[in-house]
């Protein structure tokens, strides 16, 4: 995989403080580094800011955000601003949606989250982590634990370095918001503003029942029966294993057998 602008930028800033692995400097240490104060207060309409003011920055973190792994990706979003965008904006202010809709945004937050994502899990040392070991979700949680990040963020990564089949697709209210796969998984075909199947997991949620706290199989043709693959997958099936986003999101995550 080649890395991109932003993961370059990312791995630049932490070999130039001599970071090699979790646990050799905080994101507060490298915030302080790249000349920003980081502080948490009360933040209206808005999870994370930055206040850019030549090369200095101030920082703010909703101190309403109550998981770490949250905190500490909104953190490396900023900074990633800081890293990327001076010049371009004095002030960035980011809400649950520019850090949750990966796909979806402009560009600026496209790149501050490929930082985030790179500063928290460099790419060469994830590989490490996961290559080899196929798909599971004992090896998101293990990953996510041993980076300190969400297992959402640990997710969207296997999907770029994983050697497994993926796809995953955010839903808002039982409506397809955005989805993206890794190059090998073989369905693509759901367009955003399709709603939830009846027969996925993430359906049965949508329509009162609790959420499966394990992976469960549904059929391929259930998720996606207008792709143009899909009379090769008539009789497959992938497992569904879905994850709470906000109030009303939920993050699902297909793999193949």
């Amino acid at each position: 995989m080649t890395l991109n602008k932003a993961q370059i930028a990312a791995n630049e800033l932490l070999n130039s403080l001599g970071w090699s692995k979790p646990g050799d400097l905080n994101l507060n240490e490298i915030a302080f580094a790249s000349n920003a104060y980081v502080k948490e207060c009360d933040l209206e309409g808005s999870e994370g800011r930055i206040l850019m003011n030549g090369d200095n920055a101030i920082i703010s973190i909703d101190s309403k955000v109550g998981f770490e792994s949250r905190k500490k990706f909104i953190l490396a979003h900023e900074i990633g601003h800081l890293t990327l965008h001076k010049g371009l904006s004095k002030l960035f202010s980011d809400t649950d949606k520019t850090l949750n809709e990966w796909y979806a945004k402009g560009k600026h937050e496209i790149e501050a989250n490929q930082f985030a994502s790179e500063l928290l899990m460099p790419s060469d040392l994830f590989k490490l982590r996961v290559n080899g070991n196929g798909m599971s979700l004992d090896l998101i949680r293990d990953t996510a634990d041993y980076f300190g990040t969400s297992q959402t963020a640990t997710l969207l990564k296997y999907k770029d370095l994983g050697d497994f089949p993926i796809s995953i697709i955010y839903l808002e209210k039982g409506i397809v918001k955005w989805k993206t796969e890794s190059l090998d998984f073989p369905l693509k075909f759901l367009p955003n503003g399709s709603k939830v199947p009846e027969g996925s997991a993430a359906g049965d949620f949508f329509n009162g029942q609790r959420l499966e706290n394990k992976p469960v199989l549904v059929d391929a043709l259930d998720w996606f029966p207008e792709d143009f693959e899909i009379e090769d997958y008539l009789t497959a099936e992938l497992y569904e294993h879905d994850f709470r986003i906000g109030a009303n999101g939920l993050l699902c995550c297909l793999w193949t057998l």
